[in-house]
């Protein structure tokens, strides 16, 4: 997976969740990954990459963490 990488769009939390915020990203390169990275209290959590989806799969995924429907989990 390439470490470049260009920000698409940003979703933030709100009510119990305003501390939650999430990037779209999308990677360089002949064939793209999408993925978000995910932040609590504006630390970064991490990138996760969704290898084989394409960016509204990588938005909806944003968009559930920041209403609490997603969490991140630490392998």
């Amino acid at each position: 997976m390439s470490n470049k990488y260009m920000l698409l769009s940003e979703y933030h939390g709100s009510g119990e969740f305003k501390n939650r915020k999430a990037e779209t990203l999308r990677s360089f390169g002949d064939y793209p990954h999408y993925g978000i990275r995910m932040y609590i209290d504006g630390e970064s959590l991490g990138i996760e990459w969704y290898n084989g989806h394409n960016e509204i799969y990588a938005d909806s995924a944003a968009e559930n963490y920041v209403l609490g429907i997603k969490n991140y989990h630490r392998d």
